[in-house]
């Protein structure tokens, strides 16, 4: 019998090869990640929810006796398996998604070189039709970046470019007669801070004639402020200072295009110069366009979602906050004079009735602040972000549609705008009612380090008609807790000086307050962290991931 020929080994696969995926597919995949995110935040509704049932449940068996208690007793251990099981599912999603999220992230990124790639030839046939040499720099090329974003930022690198030439660079002739180089520098940089990234265009030319835009400004009917403010007029549509038309300049387009178009993908963009020295534009951009930390707020009965990155703080209005300058409405904040308005005059719904103490947040957009009334501050969530659609191109004040975990969408405002709308607008006269004889309120005592979240639940219980007594610490809220009283104590956990727990211990020791309702917001979920709450003499205890300002006030109401 012959001998059979050899085995061949099949060819071992590259690990390395490189494969070609399409932009549409890696989109489509970034999508489905980001629902599998949505999916895996849901889940911890629901397991508050069962914990509730569970709750419930065991309240119900200790009114039972004899055979009854004993099947309350074992559905109860029953749902407290289901609990531990559905939370480690929850957490098995959370792992799973966020690290197809990352990985689908890495996969769709680009060099930030390779979204200025272009533009440096753009800029020399530029300078040279001009009469004019330039270099054009990339600074933080290697900086990798979602490929959307980097596509968004096209076209206003584009326009910022030809500006800089066109506008900012001299010729040669006056370069030298200036003490400067023949060749004008134009730089292209980028940086990340935090989870935004900062996209710089500057060049060394002679900056901007301020009294030439505003005279461009007056001649239009712009509202001109004689300050350094009056540089980002140059942002309204149809404003050009250049002297003639071309195919690049003075046609009054451009620097209103980039401010929409870095508006659109949530981010703001900013101007300043030194006289003779150059010019530099800030575009400042989220690093993520699918998910957002968001602010849900209600006005009119409708909800609506900020970028909680763009909220700089919470307030409770008071009429004495509020100050008239120049028939403009102001809201007297610790550093400066700030414009006011309510969310629904801006949005164009109908006013909302007046409230003795409305709820309000604070804008940032870039240089730019104002404050917005709102009716009320329902919760901070991370939410999924859909466009407007090609369908809806444009619509004004909203950059996108925020898909929140149970389902809902709600209006994702753009802060920016926002923020430019309530510059000049006076408020209704009903924005407070009229003034009532003072009653005696409930005094809940508030305790949390963390700002933001203070801020947040003192304007919730304020808007329920409580007075609030704020504590950024555990000690804190001991000492004027013995110096003041309340009606309840609402705290966190873990604080500093004191924790949640030994200022329960001491509430719970003293004579005096040791009947007071405890109410403990955390974020720690673990069953042992609620036990030790409820051991340490907690009359309630709050899960952060869950927070729902209803539960708080339901929760204060039952104990109260």
């Amino acid at each position: 019998m012959p001998a059979e020929p050899p085995a061949t080994a099949a060819p071992a696969l590259s690990e390395g090869l490189p494969v070609r995926v399409s932009a549409q597919k890696l989109d489509a995949l970034l999508a489905r990640s980001g629902e599998l995110r949505v999916a895996g935040l849901r889940m911890e509704g629901r397991v508050e929810s069962l914990e509730a049932v569970n709750e419930e449940l065991s309240q119900l068996r200790q009114r039972l006796k004899g055979p009854e208690a004993l099947v309350a007793r074992r559905l109860e251990t029953r749902l407290a398996q289901l609990g531990r099981a559905l939370a480690a599912d929850r957490r098995t999603l959370l792992q799973a998604s966020g690290g197809l999220d990352e990985e689908v992230r890495r996969a769709r990124t680009l060099p930030f070189a390779e979204g200025c790639a272009g533009l440096e030839r753009g800029a020399r046939d530029l300078a040279r039709a001009a009469g004019k040499q330039v270099r054009l720099d990339v600074v933080g090329g290697a900086l990798e970046l979602d490929r959307s974003l980097l596509q968004g930022l096209r076209e206003p690198l584009l326009h910022l470019m030809r500006n800089a030439v066109s506008h900012g660079l001299e010729t040669p002739e006056e370069r030298l007669a200036a003490g400067k180089p023949e060749e004008g520098r134009v730089v292209l940089s980028a940086r990340l801070r935090g989870g935004r990234v900062q996209v710089v265009v500057e060049d060394d030319g002679r900056g901007l004639h301020l009294e030439s835009i505003r005279h461009k400004a007056r001649e239009r009917g712009l509202p001109v402020l004689d300050d350094a403010g009056d540089v980002r007029l140059i942002f309204m549509p149809g404003l050009s200072t250049a002297s003639t038309v071309t195919n690049v300049s003075g046609r009054g387009v451009g620097l209103d295009v980039v401010r929409s178009q870095v508006e659109a993908l949530r981010g703001n963009v900013d101007v300043s110069f030194r006289p003779g020295q150059g010019t530099r534009f800030v575009m400042d951009v989220p690093l993520t366009l699918s998910t957002l930390r968001v602010l849900l707020v209600m006005v009119t009965g409708q909800t609506f979602a900020v970028a909680s990155e763009s909220v700089e703080r919470l307030v409770r209005l008071e009429p004495g906050d509020v100050r008239r300058v120049e028939g403009r409405q102001l809201w007297a904040g610790p550093d400066a004079l700030v414009p006011l308005a309510t969310l629904s005059e801006v949005l164009g719904l109908p006013a909302s009735a007046p409230r003795p103490h409305p709820s309000a947040l604070v804008l940032g957009a870039g240089e730019l602040h104002a404050v917005l009334g709102v009716d009320e501050i329902v919760a901070e969530q991370e939410v999924l972000i859909r466009g407007l659609g090609a369908r809806i191109r444009r619509a004004r004040h909203v950059s996108g549609v925020a898909v929140l975990p149970d389902g809902r969408v709600a209006p994702l405002l753009n802060a920016p705008s926002l923020v430019r709308a309530a510059e000049g607008r006076t408020t209704a006269a009903g924005l407070f009612p009229a003034p009532v004889a003072a009653s005696a309120r409930l005094r809940v005592l508030l305790a949390d380090d963390s700002m933001t979240t203070r801020a947040l639940e003192q304007s919730i219980l304020e808007a329920a008609g409580y007075q609030v007594l704020v504590c950024s610490d555990g000690q804190e809220a001991w000492e004027r807790l013995q110096r003041e009283g309340a009606d309840v104590l609402v705290s966190d956990v873990e604080m500093p000086r004191m924790d949640g727990f030994s200022l329960t211990e001491a509430v719970r020791g003293s004579p005096r307050f040791g009947r007071l309702p405890v109410v403990l917001v955390t974020a720690r979920s673990t069953p042992e962290d609620k036990a030790r709450g409820l051991q340490v003499g907690a009359s309630a205890y709050l899960v952060k991931s869950a927070f729902d300002q209803t539960h708080l006030l339901e929760t204060l109401r039952q104990l109260l």
